[in-house]
């Protein structure tokens, strides 16, 4: 009876994305929907555009989810509030948490239609593409109950003043994986190709290493939405003749098998949140060479891995000459991660702002 009258009065929550490409925003939302406490929680997903290719994930974790296949035209906009405001009606969503921006958006129209919703958002980014994007942050605060950020790294005007702070979180579970390293030093990068993730930078510091001779392999994991980049980085490894050094993968579903394999994860990134795949490979005890840029500084230090930018060459190489210091600092991000990093505490923390909330 009691356990009738828990599923009774569970929450009706929304999490409302802008799209299921691979990436870390929508890594955190199946991970969140997978972790949540069904007995307190009625669930949905719902994602905007036509990116799909992590569907199957969330349908095999039995998660309720819809996808409305939109684009971002002025016309389909107007059709994506209407869905939205049908999916709030017909399953009585109390509250919705908008993960990117372009989510919030459309939270917040919906809002205006029912103004009993409670809406919690998630950036999931430091910088957002444009100006508009960004002042949309700014004006659309009062609209919002709460905003939440992953590091003091992201604090800004732009948010409400009653934000919370919480950090990305991961299943440490999925890296505790005992695999034969590669034959071959690998270096292993996991990102869309696309300008943010700067994946030129990692190929002119691979070029070096190649010209002084140096026998390794860089693994670039992930695909990208943009085709000029996309034809940069190919382009580039064909020029410097890069073919047996770097190896495009495309995109991959088996990341915590291909992490556990490298020797070092690097990240050449010209901007970034707090990315997901860093804690994916704390998790995985492998020794970290990033830039410092957005809240990486708040996870990655001299102590626990290494920050580069204009020394990232330097770096890579010092790495390959003295890993076993690499493997002393990556031990200390793993210890990091496991206490201030579990799915299971992010998940309670999220969960505490919704019952407060609704």
């Amino acid at each position: 009876m009691s356990q009738d009258n828990n599923i009774e009065n569970r929450i009706n929550l929304l999490h409302l994305i802008t799209g299921l490409a691979v990436g870390g925003a929508e890594r955190v939302v199946l991970d969140l929907a997978k972790n949540s406490n069904k007995q307190k929680y009625k669930l949905w997903v719902l994602s905007m555009s036509k990116h799909t290719d992590m569907l199957e994930h969330f349908q095999k974790e039995s998660i309720d989810i819809d996808v409305l296949h939109r684009s971002n035209s002025l016309k389909d906009f107007f059709k994506i509030i209407s869905s939205v405001n049908s999916h709030v009606k017909k399953n009585k969503i109390e509250l919705i948490h908008a993960h990117m921006t372009d989510s919030m958006v459309v939270a917040v129209m919906v809002k205006m239609l029912n103004p009993k919703l409670k809406i919690v958002f998630t950036s999931h980014n430091v910088t957002f593409g444009s100006k508009l994007r960004t002042w949309s942050i700014k004006l659309l605060k009062p609209f919002r109950d709460r905003d939440i950020l992953f590091s003091e790294g992201q604090l800004s005007p732009i948010y409400k003043k009653n934000y919370e702070m919480i950090p990305n979180g991961i299943d440490i579970s999925r890296y505790q994986l005992d695999l034969q390293k590669n034959e071959l030093f690998t270096f292993i990068t996991v990102g869309r190709l696309e300008k943010q993730k700067n994946h030129i930078k990692l190929l002119e510091s691979a070029k070096v290493l190649k010209d002084k001779g140096l026998e390794f392999q860089v693994l670039i994991v992930g695909e990208g939405k943009d085709p000029v980049q996309k034809e940069k980085v190919e382009s580039f490894i064909a020029t410097h003749q890069l073919e047996n050094h770097v190896k495009l993968l495309g995109v991959r579903f088996d990341i915590p098998e291909l992490i556990v394999k490298a020797d070092v994860f690097v990240l050449s990134s010209a901007w970034e949140g707090l990315p997901i795949v860093l804690l994916e490979a704390g998790a995985s005890k492998l020794p970290i060479i990033s830039t410092p840029v957005g809240s990486i500084p708040s996870l990655i230090n001299e102590s626990n891995g290494y920050l580069a930018d204009e020394n990232f060459t330097e770096t890579m190489e010092e790495v390959m000459h003295n890993y076993d210091e690499a493997k002393s600092r990556a031990i200390k991000l793993y210890d990091t991660v496991v206490e201030n990093y579990s799915i299971e505490s992010v998940v309670k923390k999220h969960e505490k702002i919704y019952e407060e909330l609704v």
